[in-house]
């Protein structure tokens, strides 16, 4: 449509229909032919992008299924290797069973009598030659045995005064500077009190054993020495009785008793690597690593660990008296809460003293920043009134702590936090400054400092009221003199003293007062009137003006390393009783021995009595210990000669043998001895029975001997050739002979050996795609498009080490044909292989749980592969019935517009008529 041509309004009307019904028709046209109702953004923005996003998921877990499939695949090939590799152990089995089956080993007979000497070599006796005689068959059994070395009688561990321990337990002073004259501490809990005089090592000794002997619960039960080599400068106090515990000892009045030096820290305060001692301390992992690393760098760093699993604390203690406190570094110092100040305000009310107690002077009202209102008080008020008048504010309570001085009214009002509030102001209704004293000054009166002139006054009152209307009242007698004049109006306030002119009375609080005479002339007072009132005085509510004080608030403790140093002076060692010690062998079981001495005490005497009762109740700890252990069959003894033995009870081929911290000490280089058993009388009497039971009594599982129509026979149970050696009359001339091994089983040996080497090749065949689970790579399936979800297959042993599916990983080892010889043997190898078999099926049921997991999630992504693609298409598919029906429709709307346009022109061409 041109804009030159005119159209009538009919026609343009139909026109836009059919544009109208072109493009609709073009839409639907487009989505029969698509399938989709949204093919663009423009059709549906958000259908369109939701359905995107769900496609490209749905897309990525689509990925994920091939690495599941393959993943699947590599399991299946490591479980059809673990098949194989059981049915291969299994035929292994069965061969060493075969073999154990055989008893296909090979004789050869010959004629002896009694003089004849039979050698055994080769077979199961390999390169050891052995001698068969009747005249060696019998040999009398000898006892596995080990004595002390020492040519003296043992007494056990001694005591010296230069050793670290002795035969007794000690208590070791050290630090003797912290004793000195006059000091006092207990020893096994006898006071000991040292002289006015210098000490040193023999005093402090000498008023030790006094102190010892004088009691008779610790006389001759302790030697005192002093101490040599080591133990210089020391004293050592020793137990006589080797069992009885060490002194204890008590520093008291006057002496010094030193303290280690110790650190503490929390675990939480350590950021890095630490230095503890000067040893460098790995942090570990966990709490209780970083304390075993400490632990194990405890000794050369020269301390001690004690620890708080809870809560994490730590503390280094120096392993020397005195000794200062282990420096550790890498741990910031220890800086507790700073404690600030509260805020404080402190101001004194104008007081004074009434019948020894200080009272407030005026009424008032006190106004304190922060209070709820004013607080009113009262005249007359003491100290614990005012502090009652104060707190009664809520306010004030709350947040502060009110005192009040008694003697001064001073009050203080403290914050109960510190730094949480400022220090409030005060001020008082009758103001704040020094009062002015009020008074009057005596004029022109008689001279009241001599007694007659005050008694010439006899029946005159004098009162004195003050502002607030207290009264004070003296009367003047006949025998008045001029202090009890003082004396009366001094107090309440009031000072008063008697001039050469009269009376002067002042009041120091500033309140005005009012003086009345009556009975006598006011001139005599030096009075300007018999009724005088002051007016000089300024009375005030507080002193001075308050002073304030504002507070500071708290500061944080620093989380660090607490060191705490150590006090010179004398400390005591604890130090058992010394004890030999040493483990006993025999029988394939062992015992630990201890060994005490006979006697405690540096130089303590030992008799024959002392000596017998320790070798007693030695043997029998021995025996009880050895007994304990399940060592039934070796005993202790003391010899003749007092040597501490240890002795198998029966002659048997057995080793005795003793180790440990001691045992060189005690029983030198030949800790070791081994008993022969007793080869016993022979039973047989004609001479080949007796080559028959000597020999199979002696060499029995390695050959076997018989009887064979009076000659002997001997079968080789071996599978290696066995040379024997026959001299028939003992002269010398050896005939050789020689019994071939059992082929039978020798060749099996070499089977199972084939077999084996089969483990290792399935086991390296066994891999999909580059693959092995068998030879120990890792499989990793990822089960998710983040990535977050995933799976490890690994092959592990039952410990859950990582480790390859091989002969070695599996303990079967190779055969020679001489592990074939026996019996036993052979169940070893049986053994073995049951293990491995047993450990195949463990990781094939390990193998099949992840598989199981795999295909669970391999169903489970396409189900949700299915269930993302079916969202996606809800959102931009078309349902093509409707779509039909929209067409048809709209060819229906196209052709009745198509009609309707056609009626429309026809009225245009009316006009054309008119004009033709």
């Amino acid at each position: 449509m041109g804009s030159d041509v005119s159209l009538s309004k009919a026609v343009r009307a139909n026109l836009l229909s059919l544009q109208n019904t072109a493009t609709m028709m073009d839409k639907t046209q487009n989505r029969l032919a698509t399938g989709n109702k949204v093919n663009s953004a423009l059709d549906n923005p958000s259908n369109f992008f939701t359905a995107s996003a769900l496609n490209s998921r749905a897309a990525d877990m689509s990925n994920l299924l091939d690495s599941m499939a393959s993943g699947i695949k590599v399991i299946e090939a490591a479980n059809n290797g673990i098949t194989a590799l059981t049915k291969n152990l299994e035929s292994m089995q069965s061969t060493l069973r075969q073999a154990r089956q055989d008893k296909s080993f090979q004789t050869k007979s010959f004629e002896v009598n009694d003089n004849t000497k039979i050698n055994l070599g080769g077979g199961q006796f390999g390169d050891l030659n052995v001698d068969v005689s009747l005249a060696t068959a019998t040999v009398a059994g000898q006892k596995a045995q080990i004595t002390t070395q020492a040519t003296t009688a043992y007494l056990g561990p001694q005591s010296g005064t230069g050793t670290a321990s002795g035969a007794g337990a000690r208590s070791v002073i050290s630090g003797l500077g912290g004793l000195g004259a006059n000091d006092v501490f207990t020893v096994a809990g006898r006071t000991v009190t040292l002289g006015a005089g210098a000490q040193d090592e023999n005093t402090i000794k000498t008023a030790i054993e006094g102190a010892l002997a004088g009691h008779a619960s610790t006389a001759g039960k302790y030697t005192v020495s002093i101490g040599t080599g080591d133990n210089a400068n020391k004293i050592i106090i020793e137990t006589v009785d080797a069992s009885a515990p060490a002194a204890a000892i008590t520093f008291g009045a006057g002496s010094t008793a030193a303290t280690k030096g110790s650190t503490t820290f929390n675990f939480s305060a350590i950021t890095s690597s630490i230095t503890a001692g000067g040893q460098a301390i790995p942090t570990g992992a966990t709490f209780e690593d970083f304390v075993a690393n400490l632990e194990a760098g405890a000794e050369d760093g020269a301390y001690t660990v004690t620890s708080d699993a809870t809560t994490k604390q730590i503390t280094l203690t120096s392993t020397q008296w005195g000794g200062a406190a282990p420096t550790v570094t890498g741990v910031p110092n220890a800086a507790g809460v700073v404690t600030g100040s509260a805020a404080e305000t402190t101001f004194t009310l104008t007081s004074f003293n009434d019948a020894g107690t200080q009272k407030l002077t005026s009424d008032q009202d006190l106004t304190i920043a922060g209070a709820t209102g004013t607080i009113s008080l009262t005249s007359g008020m003491t100290a614990a009134q005012i502090k009652t008048a104060i707190e009664a504010d809520d306010n004030i309570d709350d947040n502060f702590t009110v005192a009040v001085d008694a003697t001064t009214l001073e009050v203080t009002l403290t914050e109960k936090t510190n730094g949480g509030l400022a220090a409030p102001t005060v001020t008082s209704s009758l103001g704040a400054f020094a009062a002015t004293p009020a008074g009057v000054t005596a004029a022109g009166g008689d001279d009241l400092t001599v007694d007659a002139n005050v008694a010439a006054l006899a029946g005159t009152d004098i009162e004195l009221i003050d502002s607030e209307g207290n009264t004070e009242t003296y009367s003047i007698v006949g025998g008045s003199t001029t202090a009890a004049l003082e004396a009366a109006l001094t107090g309440s306030g009031y000072t008063a003293t008697a001039t050469a002119n009269g009376l002067n009375i002042t009041r120091a609080d500033g309140r005005n007062f009012t003086i009345n005479i009556t009975g006598g002339p006011s001139n005599s007072f030096g009075l300007p009137s018999s009724s005088y009132t002051t007016t000089n005085g300024v009375e005030a509510g507080l002193t001075a003006a308050a002073t304030t004080v504002n507070g500071v608030a708290d500061t944080a403790a620093v989380d660090g390393q607490t060191i705490t140093n150590p006090v010179a002076g004398a400390s005591v060692e604890t130090i058992a009783a010394e004890e030999a010690t040493f483990t006993v062998s025999y029988g394939g079981k062992t015992a630990e021995i201890s060994i005490g001495g006979v006697k405690g005490g540096v130089g303590s005497a030992v008799n024959a009595l002392d000596i017998k009762n320790w070798q007693d109740a030695t043997v029998a700890a021995v025996n009880s210990d050895l007994e304990a252990a399940g060592i039934t069959d070796v005993e202790a003894k003391f010899d003749a000669d007092g040597k501490f033995q240890l002795i198998a009870k029966t002659a048997e081929a057995k080793t005795l043998a003793v180790s440990g911290a001691d045992a060189v000490e005690l029983f030198g280089t030949n800790g070791v001895n081994t008993g022969v058993a007793e080869k016993s009388q022979l039973n047989a009497t004609k001479t080949v029975d007796k080559f028959v039971e000597l020999i199979n009594r002696d060499f029995g599982g390695k050959v076997r001997a018989s009887n064979d129509n009076g000659k002997l026979r001997i079968e080789n149970l071996s599978t290696q050739e066995l040379n024997i050696g026959v001299d028939k009359n003992g002269n010398g001339a050896v005939d050789p002979l020689s019994i071939e091994g059992n082929s039978v089983r020798a060749n099996l040996s070499k089977q199972f050996n084939e077999l084996r080497d089969q483990l290792d090749k399935l086991s390296d065949d066994s891999s999909f795609n580059g693959i092995n689970l068998l030879r120990g790579d890792k499989l990793k399936i990822t089960f998710n498009e983040s990535g977050t979800s995933s799976i490890d297959i690994q092959a592990k042993d039952k410990n859950g080490n990582i480790r390859g599916i091989n002969a070695s990983n599996l303990g079967v080892d190779s055969l020679i044909a001489e592990d074939l010889d026996t019996d036993d043997k052979i169940d070893a190898f049986l053994s073995k292989l049951s293990s491995a078999l047993t450990e195949l099926r463990s990781q094939a049921s390990a193998f099949g749980s992840n598989l199981s997991s795999v295909e669970n999630r391999q169903s489970f992504t396409k189900n949700m592969i299915n269930t993302l693609e079916t969202g996606a298409a809800n959102l931009t598919l078309a349902d093509t019935n409707e779509e039909a029906a929209n067409l048809l429709a709209l060819q229906t709307r196209q052709q009745l517009s198509s009609s309707a346009l056609s009626m429309a022109s026809q009225q245009d061409q009316a006009v054309l008529q008119l004009l033709r």
